[in-house]
């Protein structure tokens, strides 16, 4: 039995499925997601399928050509050339996200089927372009929530921070937090949030201070820190500014061993962060 299959339609249908794979993968990864490299990716993906379909590769070929396919677009579309040692994370999550989205989409096509809507696939036609993207950000959504749900779940765990500025070190326990996805808007650094009051002997006392009154007595930091940065933060309650300054270093200790990570310090008024750590420490810069 013959089948046509439109190039430019399936193609469409690809490019769709892996854009927005890839943007609810960076949602649950915390990560920053380019839709310009994100695009590029979808359509990369686009053109292997159609490529695979018309080759007609089986068996191991199938799998392998499937698995460089899927690591160059991930590499592509999250720009991982600087954290290689990410890529495994990005791919599984990616993956997973393609299967959980392909799942929901199936189970809600044949729940529909058994409805009141009757048979709504025409075996000439195929499945509309009307219910695929209805069944498409239905599965998203439900695929986001759940995500979102089992993130929650278990990225709540601690790791140790040894900051040093400016000559001076110390030691102090941050909660990873999936949530705090807070970066310089300039550099585009994220950063880790920490209490002042925790790390408050390592910066300069004009630092300390402005911190503490709300910035009342920012005109004396010009002199006192050389990068001083301010950053918009927004939540529930609001928008308002966080200072931040760039470390000498921040060296993370957990379960995987010691290593450095790039970011900045977003310095908070609050004593204590959250469950007894000093501050919150964005789970992107796990290694």
């Amino acid at each position: 039995m013959e089948q046509t299959v439109y190039v430019d339609l399936y193609f469409m249908i690809n490019f769709s499925m892996d854009f927005l794979c890839f943007y609810l993968a960076s949602r649950l990864l915390g990560a920053k997601l380019s839709a310009l490299r994100a695009a590029i990716a979808a359509v990369i993906g686009g053109i292997y399928a159609n490529l695979a379909l018309i080759w007609g590769l089986g068996g191991a070929g199938a799998i392998i050509a499937d698995l460089i396919s899927c690591a160059l677009m991930c590499a592509i579309a999250f720009g991982v050339r600087k954290k290689a040692r990410r890529l495994p994370a990005y791919i599984l999550v990616y993956v997973a996200v393609s299967m959980t989205l392909g799942g929901f989409m199936t189970a809600l096509f044949n729940l529909l089927n058994r409805t009141a809507l009757g048979d709504i696939r025409r075996a000439e036609e195929g499945i509309s372009a009307w219910l695929l993207a209805v069944l498409a950000a239905v599965s998203a959504v439900m695929t986001l929530i759940g995500g979102r749900y089992f993130r929650r779940r278990t990225s709540k765990k601690n790791v140790r921070l040894k900051i040093a500025f400016d000559g001076k070190n110390t030691d102090i326990s941050a909660l990873c937090d999936s949530g705090n996805m807070l970066r310089d808007p300039i550099s585009g650094k994220l950063c880790v949030i920490a209490s002042v009051d925790a790390i408050g002997d390592i910066l300069p006392k004009e630092v300390v201070s402005a911190v503490r009154d709300g910035g009342k007595s920012i005109g004396a930091l010009s002199a006192a820190v050389a990068g001083m940065r301010i950053i918009p933060t927004r939540t529930a309650a609001g928008g308002s500014m966080m200072f931040a300054v760039k470390p000498e270093s921040i060296s993370v200790e957990d379960d995987r061993g010691s290593y450095t990570v790039d970011a900045l310090l977003a310095l908070s008024a609050m004593g204590e962060i959250s469950d007894g750590a000093a501050a919150l420490f964005p789970t992107e810069l796990l290694a």
